[in-house]
Order: structure tokens, then C-alpha cells, then sequence
């Protein structure tokens, strides 16, 4: 899967300018010609025998996904297909005719489980988490690698659009960490999250958005992450020179 990109579904819908192309450019900067993307297949619809189309669900939002005359392997694979199931999905990143939004021509579809796509997750997250500290970067300094100067650009992105989307990480992890049902425990989350802000804080403090990027690396969710800077506070450990901001003591 060289050259694919991982992007969840409640970024990937936002995505409206294509970079050059054949390629879909998304708000925080991944420039995609094919995706691989893993959910819960909700919908799986054939419409006659040259088109299916179905869709796929992370805790983000939702893939469209349409295979027009798919090979005879991959038509099995959807034919016994039933929804709701767990799938991965390797496919084109299009924008389809008549669809405001885009979507995914499929290339392959394989039946999965949850854990495959817990592991989907944690690894999109740290991507993500990735190409948002990359934005905020940008943002700040106005130069940056060229996908993300364009993107900020194009979908005039604010420091709220990167906490936005900051969140929707959170959101995917906290997803995770429910269906795991075995909790880190919460001293080694507290002590995580204030390694992070010793590292990073420097003379003015590190923001919520950045220090929730930099956590969502480590795989701590937004409720998680709320829970150690409340714990952080309390135990004089970090304080707030700002609104929103942290700096430890």
C-alpha cells in the first residue's frame, strides 16, 4: 500500500479543493491520489451488476464508496459482504459527479475485525497529529513544507480550525479507548501529559490544541487529556498564564 494516505472520514468530508490532479488535498495537508481507510461498513448497496456502492464508518464520520465494474475477485468479496462489519478498504480518492463532497473508488475491500481497526485509528491519529503540529507550525511561522502552506491557504485555516480538528483525534481516540475497555491508568496518563508540557511549554506555555496533538501521538483521548491537566491543577504540578494554556510550576 506505497503511497497510500491515512485520513479520517471527518477530515477527509471537509476536503473540497483537489491540489493538482487527479490528487484531493485535505485540510490539514495530506495530498491524496489513493487512501486506506479501515470502519464499520454500514451500507452496502449493488446497483445492478457494473455498480456498488456502500458506506464506511470511523468515529470521525462516514467514507462514500462506489466500485464501478469491479474485477470478478473483489465482486465475490462485496457480493457476500453484510453490514454492519468490519472492513479495511484501499481506494482512489476521487470527487464523484453530482456528490458535493469526496469520495473513494474502490480498488480492495477485505472483511477485518475491531481490532485491525483499533489499530487503524491509533495509526491515523499519530498521522494526523503529525500533519496538525506541521499546520500549527505553518500557521505561526507563514513557511512550511508546500502542502501545508496550500493548505492553510485554500481552506483558510485558523489556530480554531486546528483545534478543531485536533478534537476530532481526541474524539477517534476516546473511541478506541471505550471499545478496549481496559483503561491506562490514570497516574500514567497524568504523568505523560506533564512530561509533555516540562518538554514543550518554553517561555509562554504550550496551548491546549498543540499540547492535544502532542498527547494524541501517545494515544491519550480528549476526556483523558482533560482529566490529568484537571489532576495537573489541583496538585500545583502546572498552572494557566493564559485562557487555554499550560505551563508547569
Amino acid at each position: 500500500m506505497e503511497g497510500t494516505k491515512r485520513v479520517f472520514a471527518g477530515e477527509y468530508a471537509r476536503a473540497r479543493l483537489p491540489l493538482c490532479q487527479d490528487r484531493v488535498l485535505t485540510p490539514t495537508g495530506a495530498c491524496c491520489r489513493q487512501i486506506f481507510l479501515a470502519g464499520a461498513l454500514t451500507e452496502a448497496d449493488p446497483r445492478g451488476p457494473d455498480l456498488w456502492y456502500g458506506r464506511v464508518a470511523d468515529p470521525t464520520g462516514v467514507f462514500e464508496i462506489r466500485a464501478e465494474r469491479p474485477d470478478r475477485e473483489q465482486h465475490a468479496v462485496l457480493r457476500d459482504l453484510t453490514s454492519p462489519s468490519f472492513v479495511t478498504v484501499v481506494g482512489e480518492a476521487v470527487f464523484f459527479s453530482g456528490y458535493e463532497g469526496p469520495g473513494v473508488s474502490l480498488l480492495q475491500i477485505q472483511e477485518s475485525d475491531r481490532t485491525v481497526r483499533d489499530r487503524w485509528i491509533l495509526r491515523t491519529a499519530e498521522i494526523t497529529s503529525d500533519r496538525l503540529t506541521i499546520l500549527s507550525e505553518t500557521l505561526r511561522s507563514g513557511t512550511g513544507p508546500v502542502s501545508a502552506v496550500t493548505a492553510l491557504r485554500q481552506y483558510a485555516m485558523t489556530a480554531a480550525d486546528i483545534r478543531d480538528l485536533a478534537g476530532m483525534v481526541c474524539h477517534a481516540l476516546d473511541g478506541v479507548a471505550s471499545s478496549a475497555g481496559a483503561a491506562r491508568p490514570q497516574e500514567e496518563i497524568t504523568a505523560a501529559v506533564l512530561t509533555i508540557i516540562r518538554e514543550s511549554a518554553g517561555k509562554k506555555g504550550i496551548s491546549f490544541e498543540d499540547l492535544a496533538v502532542i498527547a494524541g501521538t501517545s494515544g491519550i483521548g480528549g476526556r483523558e487529556l482533560r482529566d490529568a491537566l484537571r489532576i495537573l491543577l489541583e496538585e500545583d504540578e502546572c498552572y494557566q498564564p493564559a485562557r487555554e494554556v499550560f505551563k508547569p510550576l
